[in-house]
């Protein structure tokens, strides 16, 4: 993504010489807030209690494999919404579906639903304007996680200010009357919905009712009081005209009155995740889940052992056959691949999954991954590349014949599932925030390695080493390439230049 090859890029440049302060501006005090009760009479507790009565202290959860269901699935809860809604986001973009989920969100604080925005500061420069105009609601309220000082250069103060700015807020969820949740991979963009024809990342998120809502309900409490997160009007002192606001109410309604006929929005009323959720026939599947995430001073580099790396590490030992690691950005380092090699060696089926060269949309990630598929094949490791092949329809896992996978969820002996904004890299691991859900039900978790599995074939090659060197084997039509396939001379001669710089601690 564009905001990750802006920190790739800067780390190139400027790791080595900084020095600059890494202390976050005194933005003063701001009034704390926490998750709302919530009547038995709201809408999503008259919705959940019937299927939670027969599952006490167990989470309940629905894959959202497909992004128009994903979309379906946040309309759903914010229009159901009673008290309050919590949005968590490392990227919200304001295009058709930004705007979309805004409006529904605006639906809700004119119901008397309260609104908290929490969205990390590095990619909102173009929602300034619109995320103060939102926040003269009297019922949505609005904080950006490491916000730049000054709103206007904010790219100087990234580079002067990087051991502060570098550290960016990756989670993601959607809280609802603390009674249902979105948690997964996705941000909010065309991209991730299935509302782009140039990008459709395939990703992965679960809607979750039941016991874990309140502790994702927590989480978000938690970084919404902390001190590194800011109220947009603390940054901002702009103030509107009369006009001004006019202008933006023409220009809201008749944004909307054009959506009516949206190509999109026709999509999204023939989603058959929408007839099942109106006529109650979701599946659910019922376990125990962990909430786990990091603390959101996590870049003050203490109590380790309350980061999410933590808590993953004891979850990926726990295996006994089988590991499945579904990562967009894998950059294992050497220490990882030893790891993974040991286990391996140990008797552990491993399989990765991740993009390939052609298929990234970061080449400094695939440069740093690239040079440890070797030792990793040696050790056993089965590794497949998600492809960029136009002759092959979209798979809602590995996203469409354009674009790359998306998706970050690890797998253990088919019983047990983490979902989540975690990929297997060092910055998930030691820079960004990251949060995510363990779930563990074997239906659940085998079914989501048979939907991998089956969309391997179609979508992702299978590498081998020959005489030394890597090959690809494309296993539908039966053939061996012996270069990064689909992608140019260029791409495969950057991919090698930038794996030059010494700059993997910031993938």
């Amino acid at each position: 993504m564009k905001s990750r090859v802006i920190a790739c890029w800067i780390a190139i440049f400027c790791l080595g010489c900084l020095s600059a302060c890494g202390s976050l501006p005194d933005f003063g005090d701001k009034e704390p807030s926490y998750k709302l009760p919530v009547s038995s009479n709201a809408n999503l507790v008259q919705f959940t209690a019937p299927l939670i009565v027969n599952h006490p202290a167990q989470t309940g959860v629905a894959p959202l494999t497909n992004g128009l269901d994903a979309f379906i699935a946040r309309l759903a809860i914010i229009t159901a919404a009673s008290t309050s809604v919590d949005l968590q986001y490392y990227i919200y973009r304001p295009d058709e579906t930004g705007k979309l989920l805004v409006w529904h969100l605006l639906d809700a604080a004119e119901r008397g639903v309260r609104v908290r925005i929490l969205l990390d500061d590095l990619t909102t420069k173009e929602l300034d304007h619109g995320l103060m105009l939102l926040s003269m609601h009297p019922n949505i309220h609005i904080r950006l996680f490491n916000p730049s000082s000054s709103r206007v250069y904010r790219g100087l103060e990234f580079i002067t200010g990087f051991s502060r700015m570098n550290h960016r807020m990756h989670n993601k969820s959607l809280t609802v009357d603390n009674s249902a949740t979105i948690v997964g991979g996705r941000n909010i963009g065309n991209e991730y919905f299935s509302n782009n024809e140039d990008v459709d990342f395939g990703d992965f998120d679960l809607l979750a009712i039941g016991e874990a809502v309140d502790e994702v309900s927590n989480q978000f409490d938690l970084y919404w009081n902390a001190k590194v997160t800011v109220p947009i009007e603390t940054l901002s002192d702009k103030s509107f005209t009369e006009e001004e606001l006019n202008d933006a109410d023409e220009s809201y309604r008749a944004e909307r009155l054009a959506f009516e006929s949206s190509e999109y929005l026709g999509r999204l009323e023939l989603s058959l995740f929408l007839e099942e959720l109106r006529e109650q026939k979701l599946k659910w599947y019922w376990g125990n889940a962990e909430v786990v995430y990091d603390p959101p001073q996590k870049a003050q580099k203490k109590d380790e052992q309350l980061w999410l790396l933590s808590d993953l590490s004891k979850f990926l030992e726990s295996a006994e056959e089988e590991v499945m690691i579904v990562s967009p950005y894998f950059v294992p380092t050497a220490q990882g691949t030893q790891d993974l090699v040991a286990a391996s060696q140990g008797g552990l089926t491993i399989t990765v999954v991740t993009n390939s060269l052609a298929a990234t949309d970061v080449l400094a990630v695939h440069a740093g991954y690239q040079g440890y598929r070797k030792a990793l094949l040696d050790g056993g490791v089965k590794i497949f590349e998600v492809r960029v092949d136009p002759e092959h329809k979209p798979s809602g896992w590995m996203g469409s014949s354009r674009t790359s996978l998306h998706a970050k969820t690890f797998i253990l002996d088919r019983k047990s599932t983490f979902v989540g904004s975690f990929n297997f890299d060092p910055r998930s691991a030691w820079i960004n925030t990251e949060m995510g859900m363990i779930f563990h039900q074997t239906e659940f978790a085998n079914g989501v390695v048979t939907g991998i599995e089956a969309g391997l074939k179609e979508s992702a090659f299978r590498l081998d080493i020959e005489e030394g060197e890597l090959v690809w084997f494309d296993d539908l039509k039966g053939v061996k390439l012996h270069s990064e396939p689909g992608a140019g001379f260029w791409r495969k001669f950057m991919a090698d230049f930038i794996s030059l710089f010494p700059f993997e601690s910031q993938l």
